[in-house]
């Protein structure tokens, strides 16, 4: 048995597997193409996803023991850069599909450099 209890034990257990898993998926990244696989994007997107789980269960563990952080200044708010950098992953997800959707593919890679005259113009 554990002194946090057999779910928190597990999930802080856990959460080293998730910085490893996090740290095998960037490595299956192809680094070569263009823009990186948006590597650097991923990359600050599930360090920000695996933190903010590591201050949830920080949370939880000064709950359930009745400790307390040190005060710290009103400028110090981590969760709240954790979470934008999260939405800003997410909105980049969303406006890469958008304009993946919106491009359209020409019947021929000849037709946008000569335009189409006679009856094909019609």
């Amino acid at each position: 048995m554990s002194l946090l209890g057999d779910e928190l034990f597990h999930e802080a257990l856990s959460l080293s597997n998730r910085v490893t898993n996090l740290g095998n998926a960037l490595d299956n990244l192809d680094l070569s193409g263009p823009g990186f696989d948006s590597f650097f994007e991923r990359r600050q997107e599930g360090y920000a996803v695996v933190a903010a789980k590591a201050m949830d269960l920080i949370e939880r563990l000064l709950a359930d023991f009745d400790l307390s952080l040190p005060e710290k200044p009103d400028y110090y708010r981590q969760r709240d850069g954790f979470a934008s950098a999260v939405q800003a992953a997410g909105e980049r997800r969303n406006g890469i599909k958008k304009t993946a959707g919106r491009v359209q593919t020409p019947d021929s890679n000849v037709t946008h450099l000569f335009p189409k005259t006679g009856e094909e113009g019609e």
